[in-house]
């Protein structure tokens, strides 16, 4: 494997950029938190041999509004975030497919996803390039049956982060693929500071606010949030 890093030093920040042309591995079965730290929770009904076909989910059962039940298609996705000194946005990925039971059990598939953008400045750095997400994500859901058409869509129990993938194409200040289908627990320890912190170690499946109507769903992050989460529009499928 041949690894290329470049560093842009801005403002008291440093955004290493690796070039990396081999898939992430993974030792054992882990699962990025929140930040760029990976946490070791995983589903334990999941097999170790889970593949991204699999439909394994978490042992913990939830609970879903019927606004939010059925199966959903993204539309897209828009985010800014401002944290660590670097500000950003980010737009794209179409096409993603999200299941919601009743019973809470909700599998994010992104397969046929289509690219997300970003764009953000570290000081007088510029930072461009695309992510595209790959695999599945499997967990269980809490939104009270009883809840209205907005308010707060939480995950409980474990959720399996372990077929995510992520791949990274640089614009600026590097051209070309940095990241191949690494796994997004590796990400999130070698790649998050070196896209500037733009893509999202918790798609879909991390606390957020939900508004649902008829046939349209957003996921969107809380009030206050100010690391790279976007909001998801999707429609139902």
């Amino acid at each position: 494997m041949r690894i290329t890093r470049i560093a842009v030093v801005a403002a008291g920040l440093t955004v290493g950029l690796t070039a990396c042309t081999s898939n992430g591995s993974l030792t054992g079965s882990t699962a990025p938190s929140a930040s760029t730290s990976v946490s070791t929770s995983v589903s334990t009904s999941a097999s170790a041999g889970t593949s991204a076909g699999a439909s394994a989910g978490p042992s913990v059962a939830g609970v879903a509004n019927p606004c939010v039940v059925g199966t959903w298609k993204s539309t897209g996705m828009n985010g800014t975030f401002d944290a660590n000194g670097v500000r950003g946005t980010t737009n794209g990925g179409v096409g993603l497919s999200l299941t919601v039971a009743a019973s809470g059990a909700t599998v994010v598939d992104f397969t046929g996803m289509q690219p997300v953008s970003f764009s953000a400045t570290a000081g007088t750095s510029e930072i461009k390039g695309q992510f595209l997400y790959g695999g599945k994500v499997a967990g269980s859901v809490a939104v009270p049956a009883t809840a209205t058409t907005t308010g707060v869509w939480k995950p409980i129990g474990a959720t399996d982060w372990r077929t995510l993938t992520v791949t990274v194409d640089m614009i600026s200040p590097v051209s070309g693929r940095v990241f191949d289908h690494m796994k997004i627990a590796d990400f999130a320890t070698a790649g998050g500071s070196q896209t500037g912190g733009s893509v999202d170690l918790q798609p879909i499946l991390r606390e957020a606010a939900y508004e649902c109507s008829g046939n349209s769903l957003k996921l969107g992050p809380p009030p206050g949030t100010t690391s790279a989460v976007g909001t998801w529009v999707l429609q139902r499928a």
